[in-house]
């Protein structure tokens, strides 16, 4: 089984996750290509994809937003996962309705509906920013570090792999 699994992120945090959810799909049995968006991976040939990406200003990445609409018709016809990274994920459990809600504009402009979704906490690691971004995350008191928790990945990877079709 084939899995393609593609990403978006500014500053690696989601790059992170998505390496970790191809491994575990990797010893679930699948071959994994784990790609950015930028580089427009096609999906065809592939039995499942998975699609994730960091939250930047309440929204996904555009260019994983344009992957998803450009390869709608390809994404619903095969069993396809979504996930969000995010900080407060891991300062905050409490927001995971609001991180889910990300998604849901996605779903709605693309009629592509995941088989799962998965929340997961991020990371705020000021040397990666930029300036404006260290001022706004300073303002907005947000923690500093690095909360990603890739067990917790590598369970919902493993926990999502049948709905994937992997056995």
């Amino acid at each position: 089984m084939r899995v393609l699994v593609v990403y978006g992120t500014k500053t690696g945090c989601t790059a992170g996750i998505a390496e970790k959810i191809g491994e575990t799909l990797v010893a679930a049995g699948a071959t994994v290509d784990v790609k950015r968006a930028e580089e427009k991976p096609s999906p065809a040939g592939y039995d499942a994809v998975v699609v994730g990406s960091g939250v930047r200003a309440s929204n996904w990445h555009g260019a994983v937003k344009e992957w998803v609409s450009a390869n709608a018709g390809a994404l619903k016809s095969v069993p396809t996962a979504f996930f969000t990274a995010r900080l407060t994920m891991g300062t905050n459990p409490e927001k995971a309705d609001e991180v889910r809600a990300y998604t849901d504009p996605l779903i709605a402009e693309t009629g592509v509906t995941p088989v799962a979704i998965g929340l997961f906490a991020g990371m705020n690691q000021p040397k990666v920013f930029s300036l404006p971004e260290r001022l706004i995350m300073k303002m907005m008191k947000a923690p500093e570090g690095d909360f990603r928790d890739y067990e917790a990945v590598a369970a919902w990877a493993s926990e999502t792999a049948p709905l994937l079709g992997l056995s």
